[in-house]
């Protein structure tokens, strides 16, 4: 049966290497656009990375890269030769979205940024992707997931405790999350070039991103506000809304939104009856302005260290309190409810192998998204991509001699 794929019939050419780039070029290719994905003669530096997370990096068995890249056609073509530049022109003829993370410096060299191409492809939809923007005096500069997005929004330092070490977030955490949102601006320029028969460059950045991301700490921690950051480990906003260490030593985070209507339910759950009877607690604002968040803090950590974390998740929820016991990564994959919602693609990989792999997480009632398939070697859909844009075999087996393609 034929999949119905909302985004049939846009062609995406991306010319990307990494993680964030090929991410949006993957969502675009599982909702069923068309992507080719050029590639230098070394291939993606994502190829060889999983080394570093214990992960296999062969071609048949290779699934960091699988995350990033499944259903695109991969070829290889050399821009820095005039009939490798002709090739990159025939795909873009009738290409709906270039994708690119190449500095823009080295897209100027190569004559391939914006504006001396947009005349050219009048609707295409120019998708550039970088660490730090492509204004300022840093528009240049390198920039990844944990220095542009992380470091450079404080993140990083700021969402420990003081003294602790920086956080050290998954691997690629900034560039997904910032893929996500990038999709959703390259498919509204989709709509306005849709309505108005004009392409557009639309870009994005991770240092962007992780100012976007960290937005209410980057605006509270603002001197007319004054919050004070890293934030101590007893020092919450709200001492009914924190995370606390359980008897077994996993934690528990109890998110409580509202202060008085849920400060009975506290007072008699907690055994904490000085939450009714001490004015200075009759509302939160009180306990901040008499500087007894610390305190009572203290207090809450008391209690939930007397039980389990499984104890504390049974009786919240048969109170029906917003919580969650502390997850581990290891976990997650098994997780019921995760498998209920469809959170994951079961990839068979050799030695017998099944990987659960996180797949996108939209769902849509009357469209379909594509099956997972694994990738495949530098190259290996070359000579289709280049049959289809009208070479003849002939052609193709110059370019490799040439070394074109």
């Amino acid at each position: 049966m034929s999949k119905n794929l909302p985004l049939e019939g846009l062609k995406v050419i991306e010319m990307a290497s990494v993680v964030a780039t090929p991410i949006v070029a993957r969502l675009l290719a599982d909702y069923g656009a068309e992507v080719i994905k050029i590639e230098s003669p070394a291939g993606d530096l994502l190829r060889p990375t999983g080394v570093a997370h214990e992960l296999p990096i062969e071609d048949d068995n290779n699934p960091l890269f699988d995350l990033c890249n499944t259903g695109k056609k991969f070829t290889v073509v050399n821009l820095k030769t005039g009939e490798g530049k002709e090739i990159f022109w025939k795909m873009l003829e009738d290409a709906d979205i270039f994708l690119s993370n190449i500095r823009m410096q080295s897209l100027e060299k190569m004559g391939v940024d914006y504006d001396s191409i947009k005349d050219r492809f009048p609707k295409l939809i120019y998708a550039h992707f970088s660490g730090f923007g492509l204004k300022g005096a840093e528009k240049n500069r390198p920039g990844y997931d944990s220095t542009a997005f992380w470091m450079r929004s404080g993140g990083s330092v700021d969402i420990s405790t003081p003294g602790s070490f920086p956080l050290r977030p998954s691997f690629a955490f900034g560039d997904i999350a910032t893929a996500s949102s990038f999709l959703s601006a390259i498919l509204m320029a989709v709509i306005g070039r849709d309505k108005t028969g004009k392409g557009t460059m639309v870009t994005t950045s991770l240092m962007q991103s992780g100012m976007w991301c960290n937005a209410v700490a980057v605006m509270n921690a603002q001197p007319q506000y004054g919050k004070q950051y890293p934030v101590d480990r007893f020092a919450p906003g709200n001492p009914l809304a924190d995370y606390y260490e359980c008897k077994d030593g996993e934690f528990v985070a109890i998110m409580q939104n509202d202060y008085d209507k849920d400060r009975q339910l506290f007072a008699d759950l907690f055994h904490l009856p000085e939450l009714l009877d001490d004015p200075q607690l009759v509302s939160l604002a009180s306990m901040q302005r008499a500087g007894r968040v610390t305190e009572f803090a203290h207090k809450m950590q008391d209690v939930v260290i007397t039980k389990t974390s499984k104890e504390w998740d049974e009786i919240l929820d048969s109170h029906d309190i917003p919580h969650e016991v502390s997850g581990h990564f290891k976990d997650a994959y098994l997780n019921p409810q995760a498998r209920a919602m469809e959170c994951f693609d079961d990839i068979a990989y050799p030695g017998d192998v099944t990987t659960a792999i996180p797949r996108p997480p939209f769902d849509f009632s009357d469209f379909d998204r594509r099956e997972f398939s694994k990738t495949a070697g530098i190259g290996s859909d070359t000579a289709e991509v280049l049959k289809g844009l009208g070479y003849e075999e002939e052609e193709i087996a110059r370019f490799r001699e040439l070394h074109v393609i």
